[in-house]
């Protein structure tokens, strides 16, 4: 029957709708549409272009009350005998059919939608059952232990849903909190049809979600549902570009490059999904970028590959999920584009959501950070110019870039375009924007190293160097009279070639259409890449721009692989106000959790600095959780008194001697955790030859991948592993191969630190104590996490060594002990303290498995 469209589609999703079919050319196009309370489509995704082989595939990717859209190119909206049978089939999953036109202002309602239940709250006691002794989780986990806590947090959750709560939730280790949240949300999502989004910070609990906690779920409940694990688009290899490669390789790719593609290329016709996971190589990002599915550089729906894309398929597969699994940087890089758009409504990055839960939440702020600043590196930009053009004297093709495949492909389109206008392009190309480029290359390269070089005068000396542009600094004489005006006359240069490029892209555009269509992968490229150097530009200039309280900016200096890697970067100084206009205030649930959120037991930290002590506090749910674990008999904590304070000169010597008698106690399977890489160099040099002596692998940070160092540190039983900053959370090492930890420092942020510095500042002009508001708490957070690593079980047993006085001789430093969990502390002599902490393994030795 037809039906009035506007009564059934909104008017962004129906301009979305018409403006889709006009990129597939007017040819037939199937969607999968999400409807609101109402009724009404206000979320579509492109599922396939219609053939025969890809409609019946779409049966896998929609649910009871979606709609499946399709446009008839010739007008006419009654359904064929096809589209009967298809809307039959779909009808009996309870899903809708609607057929509509290519302008997308007529609607023939076929199926009509299933109406949506009104939203059913959760029964936080029934929900309870499932990790009850005698419960489904038990039934089917051996060894399953029900744990108080858990139940205490999964009635939290589910009031959080029920109730559109901002929920804050501390699940000391050993909770089981991944089952705490996800019993919830599953019910929630599929009772409710409300997709619920799992952030995490790490990839190991993503596996740990993927391939351990779900799949018990789906074993364990009567309830179907969907969980996909959401990858970035560049994860994703694109097949556009990979037949381009394959057929054009000569201008694309360079001589130093061939085997890694040639490997890469053979895997993409045989990968089922296309992730860079699935490689059995690590490609340099240089090379995968030749391959790597791009969202500016992506011609959707009209790609001859669409309906095969590993991306789209993706995507689609996220579109039907219940629990779509992420890490922090996809989230927030979501939510910027939310921001930046203000469609909150729509698919961005990610399929609309109004729920999520961040786990490893004491990240948030870090990340959410990164996503609401911007950054330019000297070797970025030299790379995007060299998308354009390079030269290579040695190559059989000696120009690479999209300039010289530009030009090759229009001699070979030259009958089909007009003389003067191909003499015209040809001639601008060849003639004026390789001359630019190359240019624009020598002043780029020029301006960063001049930058490094007043870096250099600057700034203090050491591994990496940072200088903040200030208001002091932007009134030194050497920054008016040779930094700022380097910099100007780059943007400058950067916007003449961004005119030619413009001027290119017009005379590309005015093509008559089979020309056009013959260039299209070229043209897509072209605009990706004028809108990056524009974005560059805009960047640069944001970054030197007039001062701005709210913003840091700075440039740093750090060594790399390739030599010094040069960055200019700027942040918010604080992302409280961006964190509760963009996500908190948009979404219906937010669940925070992690084991360390709180100090001394309280979220004022963690509430000020996102933003949340802004919320009404009608909408906060606050819950604090203990630990299972019996930390006063699993764990002795030592703190010697009788050292030199951190800043005493004598301290780096006396450290040495003090971690050398606590790994020999321990035997080893000790993790030494530093605040900086040159004390960290120091120790581990002055102590790996006693250690290998003794049979004791000494392992250091940046001797190989994390990931390769945390498993020869398992694997070694008697090992013990030095490192730094992201080693103090993160690591989970279960068992005799860790039974110390040695935290050398209270891991306070270095003050030096741009955006730390600017925050601190920002405190005190605001009237606030920046130290005890801000660097302690921040410390604490770090400290309980180090804290952390040592017990993991209720088997677990070991030492957590403090060899920093500040702790037990400043006040702050109650603030620190307060944080942790209750257990057998030995203070005083060192003497005394290793002393004590013998006995401690003497006496728990046969605690120990049998190796």
């Amino acid at each position: 029957m037809h039906s009035t469209l506007k009564a059934l589609i909104s008017a962004p999703a129906a301009a979305f709708l018409r403006d889709t079919i006009r990129d597939a050319r007017g040819n037939e196009v199937f969607f999968l549409a999400k409807l609101d309370e109402h009724g009404v489509v206000v979320e579509v995704t492109p599922l396939a272009r219609g053939n025969e082989s890809a409609v019946p595939a779409l049966l896998q990717v929609t649910s009871p009350g979606d709609v499946v859209i399709h446009n008839h190119p010739s007008g006419h909206l009654t359904p064929s005998p096809a589209d009967v049978s298809l809307a039959s089939e779909y009808g009996n999953q309870g899903v809708g059919f609607y057929i509509i036109n290519n302008a997308a202002d007529r609607l023939y309602v076929v199926v009509e939608a299933f109406k949506r239940q009104q939203r059913q709250l959760l029964d936080p006691n029934q929900l309870a059952l499932e990790v009850s002794p005698k419960g489904r989780i038990a039934q089917r986990l051996q060894g399953f232990e029900s744990r108080r806590e858990q139940q205490r947090m999964l009635h939290a959750v589910a009031t959080a849903f029920n109730e559109s709560k901002i929920a804050l939730i501390e699940a000391g280790t050993g909770t089981g909190k991944s089952l705490a949240y996800l019993l919830p949300a599953i019910h929630w999502a599929v009772q409710n049809k409300q997709r619920v989004v799992i952030s995490t910070n790490t990839i190991n609990l993503q596996e740990q979600l993927m391939h351990k906690d779900l799949p018990l779920l789906q074993q364990a409940l009567d309830l179907k549902f969907k969980p996909v694990l959401v990858k970035g688009r560049q994860n994703y290899v694109c097949l556009s570009k990979v037949e381009a490669l394959e057929k054009e390789g000569d201008y694309l790719i360079e001589t130093d490059e061939r085997t890694e593609l040639k490997v890469i290329l053979e895997w993409s016709h045989r990968t089922a999904e296309g992730s860079r996971s699935d490689l059995n190589i690590l490609p340099r990002f240089s090379v995968w970028e030749k391959v790597a599915c791009e969202s500016d550089n992506c011609t959707r729906i009209r790609c001859d590959h669409y309906n095969k894309c590993f991306f789209y398929n993706a995507r689609r597969e996220a579109a039907s999920a219940d629990l779509l699994i992420v890490n922090h940087h996809l989230l927030f890089s979501d939510v910027a584009v939310r921001g930046d758009t203000g469609r909150y409504n729509e698919a961005a990055i990610l399929p609309p959501y109004a729920n999520v839960i961040l786990d490893e939440a004491h990240n948030v702020e870090d990340v959410a950070t990164d996503y609401f600043g911007t950054q330019i590196a000297k070797l970025g930009l030299l790379r995007l110019l060299a998308r354009f053009y390079s030269l290579r004297e040695r190559e059989k093709v000696k120009e690479k870039g999209l300039l010289p495949h530009l030009l090759a492909r229009l001699q070979s389109l030259e009958k089909k375009i007009e003389p003067g206008t191909y003499s015209k392009i040809y001639g601008h190309v060849q003639n004026r924007m390789i001359t630019q480029r190359e240019n624009l290359v020598h002043t780029a390269a020029q301006t960063f190293d001049d930058l490094a070089a007043w870096l250099c005068s600057t700034a203090e000396t050491g591994a990496e160097q940072k200088v903040r542009f200030t208001p002091k600094v932007r009134e030194r004489p050497e920054w008016k009279g040779m930094v700022l005006p380097a910099v100007q006359n780059l943007i400058r240069e950067m916007g003449e070639f961004h005119q030619q490029l413009l001027l290119l892209e017009g005379w590309l555009e005015s093509l008559d259409e089979a020309a056009a269509d013959s260039l299209l992968s070229l043209t897509v490229e072209l605009n990706a890449l004028i809108d990056r150097l524009e974005s560059a530009a805009a960047t640069l200039g944001e970054i030197f721009g007039d001062a701005d309280g709210s913003r840091v900016r700075w440039i740093e200096m750090t060594p790399s692989r390739m030599g010094q890697r040069i960055t200019l970067k700027q942040a918010p100084v604080n992302v409280a106000e961006l964190m509760r206009e963009r996500l908190f205030d948009k979404l219906q649930t937010v669940v925070l959790t992690s084991a360390t959120l709180t100090t001394e037991s309280r979220f004022d930290y963690v509430k000020g600095r996102l933003g949340l002590d802004q919320v009404k506090a009608t909408r906060l749910l606050e819950c604090v959780l203990t630990s299972s674990f019996d930390y006063s008999r699993q764990v002795i904590l030592g703190i010697p008194q009788d050292i030199p304070s951190p800043n005493d000169g004598n301290f780096a010597a006396e450290l040495g001697r003090l971690v050398l008698e606590s790994i020999r106690i321990s035997e080893g399977r000790a993790l030494v955790l530093f605040t900086s890489y040159a004390l960290l160099r120091r120790i581990h040099q002055e102590l790996a030859a006693t250690l290998e002596s003794a049979g004791i692998r000494a392992l250091v940070q940046g001797e190989g991948p994390r990931h390769r160092l945390t498993g020869a540190f398992k694997q070694d039983k008697t090992s013990v592993l030095f490192a730094t900053d992201s080693f103090w959370e993160g690591v989970d090492v279960v068992g005799e191969a860790l039974e110390n930890v040695i935290l050398t420092k209270l891991p306070f942020s270095v003050p030096k630190e741009p955006v730390v510095e600017a925050r601190v500042e920002a405190i005190e002009q605001a009237g606030g104590n920046p130290f005890l508001e801000y660097s302690v708490p921040q410390a604490v957070i770090k400290f309980k996490q180090g804290f952390g690593r040592l017990i993991r079980s209720r088997t677990d047993r070991g030492s957590i060594m403090i060899f920093d006085r500040r702790v037990v001789d400043k006040t702050y430093g109650k603030v620190f002990l307060r944080s942790l969990p209750t257990c057998r502390l030995v203070q005083g002599k060192s003497r005394h303290v290793f002393n004590e902490v013998k006995q401690f393994f003497e006496s728990t030795q046969g605690q120990r498995p049998e190796g």
